[in-house]
Order: structure tokens, then sequence, then C-alpha cells
């Protein structure tokens, strides 16, 4: 976790940025979820034909995905104040970033696991049969589509880890940032040897106070 710098800038500058794409983009998927449940609402044979116990795990999991990306923009918000408030402020951005790299590889066994607002490979492949309005993809072209996936998924996985690398070089160096300032505080003060009894009795007249006269 040595080093400030990190390609171009300074690691608080770099998770500063990282900080506010991540909130722009959390604020966008709660707008893309409330959208979903408002058109879902209009659409009446949507309600009229799920049973209660898909109704209650359909309201159960958008409860769970709008409650991850509000702690989520949270976290992200409070690196704002990470300049003023110390360290401290940046650790939950960095644990949102782990949290976010264990559902991302959960995923990958069962899209339930997988982060609010980002589709699974499922929902991406049925995107993509709707859009060229066909039933179902040849071999070549699920091969294809598999690729791409693959090839995506992982980018968003190192950008990630790089993300929390950078999170992690913030904390510490904010940290060894204010350490080093209570030091330089506590530095400052100066020692005074006092004389003992003896060396004050063997003081020179000079050396002590004049004695008061009343005018």
């Amino acid at each position: 976790m040595s080093g400030t710098r990190t390609l171009c800038c300074h690691v608080n500058t770099a998770t500063l940025s990282f900080a506010i794409i991540y909130l722009i983009g959390n604020m966008l998927k709660l707008v893309g979820i409330f959208l979903t449940v408002s058109w879902d609402k209009a659409e009446d044979s949507v309600y009229y034909h799920e049973s209660k116990a898909l109704k209650g795990h359909r309201v159960f999991d958008i409860s769970t995905n709008i409650l991850m990306l509000v702690l989520m923009s949270i976290s992200a918000v409070l690196v704002l104040f990470s300049q003023r408030k110390g360290p401290m402020f940046v650790l939950p951005f960095s644990m949102m970033m782990m949290v976010e790299l264990s559902l991302s590889f959960l995923s990958l066994f069962n899209g339930v696991w997988g982060l609010p607002g980002t589709p699974s490979y499922r929902d991406m492949l049925k995107a993509v049969k709707e859009q060229r309005r066909v039933p179902a993809l040849n071999e070549e072209e699920i091969g294809q589509f598999t690729m791409w996936y693959s090839v995506l998924f992982m980018v968003d996985i190192l950008l990630k880890v790089y993300v929390l690398q950078v999170s992690m070089k913030c904390f510490y160096a904010m940290k060894e940032k204010r350490v080093s300032a209570i030091h330089v505080d506590t530095g400052n003060t100066v020692t005074v040897k006092l004389p003992s009894y003896d060396e004050a009795l063997k003081m020179k007249a000079e050396d002590t106070p004049p004695t008061y006269q009343e005018p």
C-alpha cells in the first residue's frame, strides 16, 4: 500500500473522482429501478396473473436492491468529506467495493447474487434475443455473445479491484499524514530543566529578581 500517486494524479484525487462516478452510477440505477417498478404497475396483467409468492419475492428483491444502492451511495458521499473528517470516511467505500467484488463472483454461480441494477448473463442474453427478434440464437451467436460478455465481465472485475486498491492507498496515505501531523504537534514542546534547591541558593545575586520596594 506504499505510494501516494496512481497513474497521473494523487490517490486522494483519484478516490474522490471514483466516488463521484460511483455515486452518479448508483443514482442512475435507482432511477432505473423506480422506472421499472412504475412501468410494471402500469401493466395490469403482471399483477393479475402473478401469484402472491412471486409478488412477495419481487418486492423483497426490489427492496434489497434499493437498500444496497442506498448504502453504496452513502459510502460514496462519505468520501467527499474525508479530506476534512479523516481517513475513516474512506473505509466504508473500500468495504462496499469488497462487497461488490464478492457479489460479482457469486453472480457467476447464480444470477440472484448479482449486483443491483446490473444485468446478469441471462438478462443480457434475453435482451439480445429481443433486439434481434428471434426466439433463440444459434451456436455461433451464443459463442460470440459469451465471449464478449466474459471480456466485459473481467474488465469490470479488474476496474473494481483497481478502485479498491486506490481507495485503500488513499486510506493509508491519509492515516499516515494525520499521524505525522500529530507527531509534529507533540514535537514542538520545549523541555526546561529547573535548578535544584541547592543550586538556587548558590545562584548569584544578579540572577535573582530585584526586591520589591514601596514608593
